[in-house]
């Protein structure tokens, strides 16, 4: 029960890693909430963490939806410990076909949605509490064919990295840590996993040679969550399998 009592918020906590973090949570003693953008998926996700789950629906690029969310879920929280901003999405066009809207939807959630939901988070995070950044191995490996997603993941590694050294969290002893992911299995892959090609092609690239599970990138979370990175800080933790870094 590494984090009995703890009060927790994620955003895109309906599917994927967000849903996998919220489970491992709860049984390490948590109370979550969550927020997503589909009000039947929210629905879904809730019911399978039992009755103490709370849950908003609202889209993260919103700052003014996502304040009211967040101020909701806080107030029935009384309070937030753990702040996991992993709301994201990835799909983007090739980038001679992008347009303004293209760009708009994607750093709308992925950059602006991570932004304000820190800033919307603040008044209600405690003393010592925990931030994750949900991040991509994409920010730093140069892959061909996703530029403009690769360049909003180099951005939350950058504001995490900056933000830990503010000196309101400093002063708070508020923690803000990068949870940076490869080649994970989860809603938002299917598209690649389901088409075998492009799922053994980037298998081959992993050192380890497979996909990573939702559960692992949990695990990496509640280390992230729990006093046992009580002197983390400013940190990228990396579950990939090896692929950036070997």
């Amino acid at each position: 029960m590494r984090l009995q009592g703890k009060k927790v918020l994620i955003t895109g906590g309906t599917s994927g890693i967000g849903l996998a973090t919220a489970r491992l949570f709860v049984d390490e003693g948590a109370e979550v909430a969550l927020i997503g953008r589909s009000p039947a998926k929210l629905a879904t996700a809730l019911s399978s963490l039992g009755p103490g789950a709370h849950g908003e629906a609202t889209d993260v690029a919103s700052p003014r939806g996502l304040a009211t969310a967040i101020e909701c879920l806080a107030g029935k929280l009384g309070g937030i410990d753990v702040l996991m901003a992993n709301a994201g999405i990835s799909d983007a066009p090739s980038i001679e076909k992008t347009t303004e809207a293209d760009f708009d939807a994607l750093m709308g959630v992925n950059i602006k949605g991570v932004i304000f939901t820190v800033v919307h988070a603040l008044p209600f995070l405690s003393n010592g509490a925990s931030v994750l950044l949900t991040g991509s191995v994409a920010a730093g490996k140069g892959r061909p064919g996703d530029p403009l997603y690769a360049a909003s993941k180099g951005a939350v590694r950058s504001f995490g990295r900056t933000l830990a050294m503010d000196e309101s969290m400093l002063a708070r002893r508020i923690r803000v840590n990068v949870l940076t992911l490869g080649a994970t299995v989860t809603p938002l892959t299917q598209a690649a996993t389901d088409d075998p090609a492009i799922r053994d092609y980037v298998a081959q690239m992993v050192p380890m040679g497979r996909w990573g599970k939702p559960t692992e990138a949990a695990q990496a979370a509640l280390f992230l969550a729990s006093d046992a990175s009580s002197y983390t800080t400013g940190a990228e933790i990396t579950v990939d399998g090896g692929l950036a870094h070997v």
